[in-house]
């Protein structure tokens, strides 16, 4: 069955293309130990995720949670244990109370007498309505000390930990590092239940623990990064695509769709196929053609019609560079005008600014790790031509100095 275009919505199922053997190795990863998954905003990572929830290799379970807007670590232990209580193994141990933690039974047991465990919202809520902040660390090592009687594998998916990382950091770093120091220590080998942790995230929280020197709460995890699909599978998915969508189309419009996007990431060549498909219902057009996708580009995929869908790419620098906000747009500023651009153009720009007291290679370090650019040596562009266009188009202006 070709895949719809599903241009918003993470991909399931049939929907989910061409990630096949991301998914096997990741897989063959956690068989070693936790992953980082890492991936820039809306390239398919929470798509990736759901396949290994829906499909998982055989002797696994698999809980997922979305960790974006938690803010403490007792607020995460009131997400992972509702979570795992939809487990039916994790629920027959709190069963058997007699056995268990006093302190973990009048918690959990608590909620469970008053909500159904299937009611996973309000579950979450009399969780966290019945725990203080200074418990987490007992009752989260109560926990995950019963999971250890359980058979199997048991994988619990984080998506968004990198922010939730930022957001502890900014509270309480101190607690922060416990918290980082404990979950390490819950993907340590263990006899029992094999248990493992894929965290995710589309920002990069190692840079900020290097500059604290605590990148060893993370040193363990394996890998895996999330790549764009190659040329000829992103012509083949927009084939699928288009074909899957009942749309007659010259030969050549694919390759077209691809080069224009200028990236093989699902999303952006599904933003641009929905604003062809828009262009050719309403002009009423027979077939979708080769000259038809530079302007649908131009004008609906970078104009007004998707300002908004990518503005998180300037509403970032506001809310996290601080002081760093106004050298980063300096520097995105100049290289969405020039195709690239070595270190000592950027830091001329910023002389040219009086902002010669700005660390540049902690700047552009920073900026690589949240992945608006990549450096080869000396030169440093936009992560991609996609990316760079938006951002000509579309980013806020910034302070000029005379």
């Amino acid at each position: 069955m070709p895949p719809r275009n599903i241009a918003g919505a993470p991909a399931r199922g049939p929907d989910f293309w061409g990630r096949e053997r991301d998914v096997e190795a990741v897989w063959k990863l956690l068989e070693r130990g936790s992953v980082l998954l890492t991936a820039p905003r809306r390239w398919g990572k929470s798509s990736l995720m759901y396949a290994l929830h829906d499909q998982p290799w055989p002797a696994w379970s698999v809980r997922q949670l979305d960790v974006e807007y938690v803010e403490t670590p007792a607020q995460f232990l009131t997400e992972l244990a509702a979570n795992l209580l939809q487990l039916d193994p994790v629920l027959g141990v709190f069963k058997k109370t007699r056995e268990l933690p006093t302190s973990l039974v009048r918690w959990v047991s608590g909620a469970l007498s008053e909500v159904e465990v299937g009611a996973l919202g309000d579950l979450k809520l009399k969780l966290r309505d019945s725990l203080r902040d200074e418990q987490w660390p007992e009752l989260a090592e109560q926990l995950l000390g019963q999971l250890q009687r359980l058979e199997g594998s048991l994988l619990i998916v984080i998506d968004e930990f990198p922010m939730m990382v930022d957001t502890f950091l900014d509270k309480d770093q101190e607690g922060c590092l416990r918290f980082l120091r404990w979950v390490r220590a819950q993907r340590r080998p263990q006899q029992g239940l094999m248990l493992r942790f894929l965290l995710g995230g589309s920002v990069n929280i190692e840079p900020r623990l290097e500059r604290l020197a605590q990148e060893a709460v993370l040193n363990d995890l394996e890998r895996f990064q999330l790549q764009p699909l190659p040329l000829d599978r992103a012509i083949e998915f927009v084939t699928e695509v288009l074909k899957g969508e009942s749309v007659p189309f010259e030969e050549g419009t694919p390759r077209k769709i691809v080069e224009t996007a200028g990236t093989g990431v699902h999303f952006f060549l599904q933003v641009l196929i929905n604003e062809c498909m828009s262009e050719m219902r309403q002009q009423r057009w027979p077939r979708l053609l080769v000259e038809h996708i530079q302007p649908a580009y131009e004008s609906r995929v970078l104009g007004p019609p998707n300002r908004a869908r990518f503005s998180h790419y300037h509403s970032r620098l506001k809310s996290n560079y601080g002081a760093l906000e106004e050298p980063a747009r300096l520097l995105l500023a100049e290289l969405a005008r020039a195709p690239v651009s070595n270190v000592d153009e950027l830091r001329m720009v910023l002389l040219r600014h009086g902002l010669d007291k700005v660390e540049l290679d902690d700047l552009v370090a920073r900026l690589e790790s949240d992945y608006y650019v990549t450096r080869s040596g000396g030169e440093v562009r936009f992560h991609s031509n996609f990316l760079k266009d938006w951002w000509l188009r579309n980013a806020p202006g910034i302070r000029r100095k005379p």
